[in-house]
C-alpha cells in the first residue's frame, strides 16, 4: 500500500508524488473524502481555541465560524445531533455515550447492558464489595461478572476485550481473547441459507448458552464489512431480531462502517425495518478523527453513576468539532442521495463486469457505496488489488477471497 502524504477529495498522495483514487475510503473512515473544507475549517478554528481537556469532568462550550454563522462546539451539541439523525431508526428518547473508537464503543455497550440486567435482578454497588476487597479476583468464577453475548459468524467488532471474543473473520484476531462472558456465534442470514436449519442452529445456541448465563445482548453489523461485505437477507435478519428482542435480549447494532450514509441510507438498519435498543458509531462519525458513540434507548437503560464509565479522551474538543462539521456537511449536501445513486450504478456496472469476465468474479454484492467483489481465489484477488494500486487504485481485501470498495 502507499505511505500517506497527504489526499484531498477522493484521491491520496503517497511518498513517491503519486497520486491515487481511494476506493477504500480508509475503510469507511473517510465518507467525506480527504480534507474536506468545512471539517478542516472547524479543526483550524478548534485547535486555536481548546485543543484538548477530559470533558467527562470539564465540560467545554466553545463558539467557532462557518458559513458566516456561529455554531457550537460542545458534547451536548454533538449528542444533540446524533439523537436528531437516529430519529428515523431509534424513533424514541434516547441517551448518549461518548467513546474514542469503534471497538472501545462496542465494549461500552456491552457494558450497559451488563449493568443494566444486574440492576433489574436489584444488584447495587454495594454488593460488589466482597469482589472489591479480594486480593485475588478472577471474573469468570463469580455470578456477578458471568453474562452470555450473541453476534454473528465472520463478524468484526474489533480487537480489544470483549469485541476480540465476537470478531470471528480471520483466525488470528483470536489471539490473547479473555472475558468472563460465553458467546453464542450464529449463521449470517445471507440469501442462501436454509431456513430450517438457521433456526435449529440459532435455538441450540441459545439454549446452551442460557445454561451458562443469561443473553444479555445480540451485536451485529447490518452488513459485514470485514467478513466479506455481506449483506443479509432483510426479512431473515428482522424476523431474528424480532425473535430476540421477545426473549428479553438487547439488540446493539454496530454501525462503525455501515453508518453516516454509506449504505444510501443513514444507517443500514433503515433497510431492514430494525429498530435496536442500541447503536454503535464511529469511524466517519469524526470525518477521521478518533471518537466513538453509543446511543441508547432512554427507557431502556438507566442513566449510569458517575465514574462507572469514563475517559481521558471521550468526546475529545477536537474530534467533536469534527464529527459535527461532518454530520452538518452529509446532511445539508445530501450526500446520502449521492451515496444511494453511485452505489446503484457501481453495483449495476460491476455486475455486467462479472458477466464477462465470469471464470474470475464469482459475485458483485453491496448496498449504496459499501461493495464486495468476490474473485475465484485468494491469489486472484490479491493480484487484482497490487494490479488495481500500480494503476492509481486503492482497494481493499475483505472475506475469504473478496475486494471491498467504500469511496
Amino acid at each position: 500500500g502507499p505511505l500517506l502524504t497527504g489526499g484531498e477529495g477522493a484521491c491520496g498522495f503517497d511518498i513517491d508524488g503519486k497520486k491515487f483514487l481511494d476506493f477504500t475510503g480508509q475503510i469507511s473512515l473517510l465518507n467525506t473524502g480527504y480534507c474536506p473544507k468545512e471539517v478542516i475549517s472547524a479543526l483550524k478554528q478548534m485547535s486555536g481555541k481548546l485543543p484538548a481537556c477530559i470533558s467527562a469532568d470539564y465540560p467545554y462550550y466553545v463558539k467557532i465560524t462557518a458559513n458566516k454563522k456561529k455554531k457550537e462546539i460542545s458534547r451536548v451539541a454533538l449528542a444533540e445531533r446524533l439523537i436528531a439523525i437516529t430519529s428515523k431508526v431509534m424513533p424514541f428518547k434516547k441517551r448518549v455515550y461518548f467513546e474514542v473508537s469503534g471497538a472501545t464503543a462496542v465494549n461500552a455497550a456491552l457494558k450497559i447492558a451488563k449493568i443494566t440486567v444486574l440492576r433489574k435482578r436489584g444488584i447495587k454497588t454495594e454488593d460488589f464489595q466482597n469482589l472489591f476487597e479480594k486480593d485475588i479476583f478472577i471474573p469468570s468464577q463469580e455470578e456477578l461478572c458471568k453474562f452470555s453475548i450473541l453476534g454473528f459468524r465472520n463478524a468484526f467488532h474489533g480487537r480489544p476485550g470483549e469485541p476480540q471474543c465476537l470478531t470471528n473473520s480471520k483466525i488470528r484476531q483470536l489471539w490473547a481473547a479473555s472475558s468472563s462472558c460465553a458467546f453464542g456465534r450464529l449463521p449470517f442470514p445471507s440469501h442462501k441459507i436454509n431456513l430450517q436449519i438457521f433456526w435449529n442452529n440459532i435455538n441450540g445456541t441459545i439454549s446452551k448458552l442460557e445454561n451458562f448465563a443469561p443473553i444479555v445482548a445480540f451485536l451485529f453489523e447490518p452488513i459485514q464489512g470485514e467478513g466479506g461485505i455481506n449483506v443479509p437477507e432483510g426479512d431473515f435478519l428482522k424476523a431474528l431480531v424480532d425473535h430476540l428482542k421477545l426473549r428479553g435480549i438487547c439488540i446493539i447494532a454496530d454501525e462503525v462502517q455501515t453508518g453516516f450514509g454509506r449504505t444510501g441510507k443513514m444507517f443500514a438498519c433503515e433497510h431492514f425495518d430494525i429498530q435496536p435498543d442500541m447503536m454503535v458509531l464511529s469511524k466517519s462519525l469524526g470525518a477521521g478523527l478518533a471518537i466513538g458513540a453509543v446511543v441508547v434507548n432512554d427507557d431502556m437503560f438507566p442513566d449510569l453513576e458517575p465514574g462507572m464509565h469514563s475517559g481521558s479522551h471521550h468526546a475529545d474538543p477536537m474530534a467533536v468539532a469534527g464529527a459535527i462539521a461532518n454530520i452538518d456537511m452529509i446532511v445539508e449536501n445530501n450526500l446520502i442521495d449521492r451515496s444511494c445513486c453511485y452505489g446503484a450504478y457501481a453495483i449495476k456496472r460491476l455486475e455486467e463486469i462479472a458477466k464477462e469476465f465470469p471464470m474470475a468474479i464469482t459475485g458483485v454484492r453491496g448496498l449504496g457505496l459499501i461493495i464486495g467483489i468476490e474473485f475465484i481465489s485468494v491469489n486472484f484477488r490479491d493480484n487484482v488489488i497490487k494490479e488495481c494500486f500500480r494503476n492509481g487504485l486503492l482497494i481493499a481485501s475483505s472475506g475469504t477471497k473478496a475486494i471491498r470498495m467504500t469511496p
